[in-house]
């Protein structure tokens, strides 16, 4: 069974350098994601319903166009190669295949973050569309508990928004680089 930690680490393990094989970093990324994500959450707090709607509407379009790509690369059947062809051409052929794979996990990665953010923007926007509701019987009954309900809903809120920031910035980031990687693949396949 594949775990959200095993796709995170196969998708990390595909950021190098295909030239000399350098590995790129990418806490900086995710470091300015953490540090930018709570700004935008605290910044865009009120409406968000129909800013998140567009979000999750282009989200799942995507989300669509990646899973028929996932799958078509995932039945691709790999002949074996024939024996007759140049060491060149053969490396050229398992390096492809490799950069197949690793879009596989680019995909996998992307697929995985935009649904947690199609799932984490159900639950900012909830509050907002059940308002009446969510004021007159749950925040009363909260603040019978404890005094602070209404502050601690306030912090509870800009966190999830924080969570949704990164998850969609993280995800269109990764949108990017699976068009950037599928175009450097087609590059390479019309080389050879």
């Amino acid at each position: 069974m594949v775990s959200i930690r095993s796709i995170i680490l196969n998708n990390n393990a595909t950021f190098y350098n295909y030239r000399t094989g350098e590995r790129i970093r990418v806490w900086p990324r995710i470091a300015l994601l953490v540090v930018f994500s709570p700004i935008l959450g605290f910044l865009l707090n009120d409406n968000l319903t129909d800013f998140i709607n567009s979000i999750n509407t282009v989200s799942s379009i995507l989300l669509g166009f990646s899973f028929s790509v996932l799958f078509y690369i995932a039945e691709g059947r790999q002949d074996p190669i024939p024996e007759d062809y140049s060491l060149e051409k053969r490396n050229r052929i398992e390096n492809i295949r490799e950069l197949s794979k690793e879009l596989f996990h680019n995909i996998s990665y992307f697929v995985m973050v935009s649904s947690a953010a199609l799932a984490t923007s159900m639950v900012v926007i909830a509050p907002e569309a059940q308002n009446d509701w969510f004021n007159k019987i749950i925040l009363p009954k909260l603040a019978d508990i404890t005094p602070e309900a209404a502050e601690f809903m306030w912090w509870l809120q800009i966190s999830i928004r924080s969570v949704f920031f990164f998850l969609v910035l993280e995800g269109g980031y990764s949108f990017g680089r699976i068009v950037g990687r599928v175009n450097f693949l087609f590059e390479e396949k019309l080389k050879g």
